[in-house]
């Protein structure tokens, strides 16, 4: 173990993907806030579908969807107005939103994406929460997974570790949240039931304590047993925290980081938003 964390964190360039949907109300809501409460840029991406052949054979058509990506893109600046937000309004065309997120995130230098998640039945947030994970597998930066019924943290942050250095990562986006919003940080370790090395999870979970409290944070630190996502969401409930935090082993392995992962699982599980922090 190291006595600092790395790498460093940044939030001053968010990037909204909306659909104009009930799906995204959670995420503009979030977005919105965020950038107010850190001071950072705001860019807002609606992708118009259509298909490369589409505006051959169907230009009324192509007109009618950049129509509505337009009045989805307008709706928000009104509400970015009203909060004091600069944002910048891009629509893309394309087929495969994922791609289209993932592209927008590299030509804005975006730090975080942020985008939504359907409702609560379980089918339904199993497939957002899979589109999810893909964009996480997609993007080099961290994504925020916001349920359409969420708004932003106002109690604490759940921050789940390992001891890896994709933990670590995760850490110190927290502790930089929990700086701008004044919240307290709880960190998480989990061991399975049957784990005889449930001190070492202990002694993971009390060193990034240690060092966010040594950074102005204030942090409490927990183990439980079980399997891992469902461990971490019931803790955040346990504890009254609003936002989780968790790492992610980054663009490689991209089946890694559909449902079978940590992180998939916890953004399928949670009804508060869920920040994967990429490395």
């Amino acid at each position: 173990m190291t006595d600092q964390l790395s790498p460093l964190a940044r939030f001053d360039n968010l990037l909204l993907a909306t659909d104009g949907s009930e799906v995204s109300v959670g995420a503009v809501r979030v977005a919105l806030r965020m950038a107010s409460r850190c001071g950072s840029r705001l860019t807002v991406m609606h992708m118009a579908r259509t298909l490369p052949d589409y505006a051959m054979f169907n230009p009324a058509g192509v007109e009618r969807v950049e129509a509505r990506g337009m009045e989805v893109l307008r709706e928000v600046e009104a509400q970015a107005g009203t909060a004091c937000v600069d944002c910048a309004p891009v629509l893309r065309h394309g087929d495969e939103p994922v791609r289209e997120i993932a592209a927008q995130a590299e030509e804005s230098g975006a730090d975080l994406v942020i985008m939504g998640r359907r409702g609560v039945h379980w089918l339904e947030r199993l497939m957002l929460g899979e589109a999810a994970a893909r964009v996480v597998g997609h993007v080099r930066c961290s994504v925020l997974v916001v349920p359409k019924e969420a708004a932003m943290w106002e109690s604490g942050i759940l921050l789940a570790v390992d001891g890896s250095r994709h933990a670590d990562a995760a850490a110190l986006a927290a502790g930089e949240l929990a700086r701008r919003c004044g919240l307290p940080v709880t960190v998480l370790s989990v061991c399975a039931s049957d784990d005889l090395r449930c001190e070492q999870v202990r002694a993971i979970a009390d060193r990034v304590r240690d060092l966010l409290r040594r950074d102005g944070v204030a942090a409490d630190s927990l183990v439980r047993e079980g399997a891992p996502a469902p461990a971490i969401v019931a803790a955040a409930q346990e504890s009254e925290c609003d936002l989780i935090v968790v790492g992610s082993h980054g663009r490689s392995g991209l089946d890694r980081l559909l449902m079978g992962s940590v992180s998939g699982q916890v953004v399928v599980l949670a009804k508060c938003p869920v920040l994967v922090v990429k490395t």
